[in-house]
């Protein structure tokens, strides 16, 4: 799949291209700058980062320090549910981690959250268990959100990531290693983050959803869905909307209108970003935001009203 510059600080529209269609997304490869662990005595988002880091620059050789790396940020933090979802998410990468205990922990530290499910539903649907899927969506259909902490973690990760070879892994007319932080950041998340949901894709895949009872707790699912804290997802949720509406009918033009402002406001506000010439001092302003807002959406939101854009098509 095409895949935006990192120097644009923005991925590519990921919501039905990505994610519906099952597109797998490329590992990191190896032969990036090597990466070292956090420094004894470091914070809990210094190790969060460098596990990233490790994992993101290469996969294959440093999964078993970037595990190692989140579970001493997740036991020096572990009333941070952003950190929890990198350590689960991590361990889902990593063979041979069990990724359940994490899940029970993430559900206790969020209960409102669909996200500490996903990883029940890849196995239920690995065991062919439909019992099993179908009590795990009517799970995920009550949850508040579906959340990944998306700016939180991009605003305390990239900081200290400037400051590592990683940060200085994109070439750049002039150095900026907070702007390249945050694009590695950015880029090594999305590469997570993705596989994560295409187990509530095929849950409520077209075949999936003939049957009436799952067509209810798609429904649910989408709505909660909608509700993330960053565009991929909400917009997961909007193509589970969009395939369940009837065609032509009201819901269908109202749900393929909030699609089109979603791209537009992802697409511009990617855009007005790129267009600054000062990077690093944009990008700190960008991390300053971040901190304010907890999501993705309202960040390219106030994006928009800074360069006087409108927020519709």
């Amino acid at each position: 799949m095409k895949r935006t510059s990192r120097n644009s600080w923005t991925r590519p529209w990921p919501l039905l291209v990505l994610l519906l269609s099952a597109c797998a997304s490329s590992p990191p490869q190896p032969g990036a700058p090597t990466v070292k662990p956090a420094a004894e005595g470091s914070d809990a988002y210094q190790m969060a980062g460098a596990a990233l880091a490790l994992w993101g620059t290469n996969a294959t050789a440093n999964g078993s320090q970037a595990l190692s790396q989140i579970q001493k940020a997740a036991q020096a933090a572990p009333d941070r549910p952003e950190i929890l979802w990198l350590h689960l998410r991590l361990c889902m990468e990593v063979a041979g981690c069990e990724p359940e205990p994490i899940e029970a922990r993430l559900r206790k530290l969020d209960p409102s959250s669909g996200t500490a499910w996903l990883g029940a539903l890849s196995r239920a649907q690995a065991r062919r268990d439909a019992r099993a899927e179908a009590q795990i969506l009517d799970m995920m259909a009550k949850a508040a959100h579906f959340n990944v902490y998306w700016t939180t973690l991009v605003a305390k990760l990239a900081p200290p990531l400037s400051k590592t070879p990683v940060g200085t892994a994109v070439a750049q007319p002039a150095p900026t290693p907070l702007t390249n932080a945050m694009n590695a950041t950015i880029d090594w998340m999305s590469t997570l983050a993705i596989p994560a949901f295409r187990p509530v894709s095929l849950a409520c895949n077209d075949e999936h959803v003939r049957d009436p009872e799952t067509r209810v707790r798609c429904q649910q699912v989408a709505q909660a869905l909608e509700r993330s804290d960053t565009t991929l997802v909400e917009g997961l949720g909007l193509g589970i909307d969009q395939r369940l509406a009837v065609p032509n009918s009201a819901a269908a033009m109202q749900v393929t209108e909030k699609i089109q402002t979603l791209r537009h406001q992802n697409q511009v506000a990617g855009t007005v970003v790129a267009a600054q010439v000062e990077k690093d001092k944009f990008a700190e302003q960008m991390i300053k935001l971040m901190e304010q807002l907890k999501k993705e959406q309202d960040v390219s939101r106030a994006i928009l009203r800074w360069a006087g854009q409108p927020l519709t098509p």
